[in-house]
């Protein structure tokens, strides 16, 4: 294999890597297992873009107002991916993973991760983004809003977004039995037990 095969083979590896990483942090932050992880992203959640406000704004509400981020990239994200580099570097230096491969990995996993989770996710909130008067690129992104819409309003007797985890793609919620693409009938009850979860962060607002 030349050394641009396997490059190009790293470069998708690594956007897929993304995805799936991308897939059960967000997963993650809806669980509720790390209770300050799930509080910071509720917010855009709850406050923001909640089941029982509009989607769409003229311009991003960012929940990372007023707190440490990285651009719109808030803590929630920030940390889990810090934890996942160390043990990412050792074990490519374990397996003796050329420079140039890992330089590939980190590089194209950053933004990839970037531009689906943080941008694409952004511009999905934002009206009559160019996106969805672009020929080529309407059925494709219009369906991805949708079910990212899907997402903010399902809601189950937890009190938890449980479905559509994915921004741009859904083949991990297919493969992990999350995916819908079905307006459920708002839950009044999992509307309910999501403002006692997560009653700090609405008391707070």
């Amino acid at each position: 294999m030349t050394t641009i095969t396997s490059a190009l083979s790293w470069v998708v590896g690594s956007c897929i890597s993304a995805e799936l990483l991308g897939y059960w942090l967000h997963r993650l932050l809806h669980s509720g297992a790390v209770g300050f992880l799930s509080r910071s992203h509720m917010r855009h959640h709850l406050l923001l873009y909640g089941p029982r406000q509009p989607q769409r704004s003229e311009e991003y509400h960012d929940a990372t107002t007023g707190t440490f981020a990285l651009g719109n990239i808030g803590t929630e994200w920030l940390l889990p991916a810090a934890v996942l580099i160390l043990p990412t570097v050792g074990i490519f230096l374990l397996l003796h993973v050329r420079p140039l491969y890992e330089w590939i990995y980190f590089t194209t996993t950053l933004a990839w991760s970037f531009l689906m989770f943080s941008e694409l996710h952004d511009v999905m909130h934002i009206q009559n983004f160019w996106l969805e008067r672009t020929p080529v690129l309407k059925q494709w992104f219009v369906g991805a809003r949708r079910k990212h819409d899907l997402h903010h309003f399902s809601i189950n007797d937890r009190g938890l977004m449980d479905n559509n985890f994915g921004i741009a793609f859904s083949f991990f919620d297919r493969l992990f039995g999350t995916f819908s693409e079905v307006m459920p009938g708002f839950n009044q009850n999992g509307y309910k037990a999501a403002g006692e979860r997560f009653k700090s962060l609405l008391d707070g607002k």
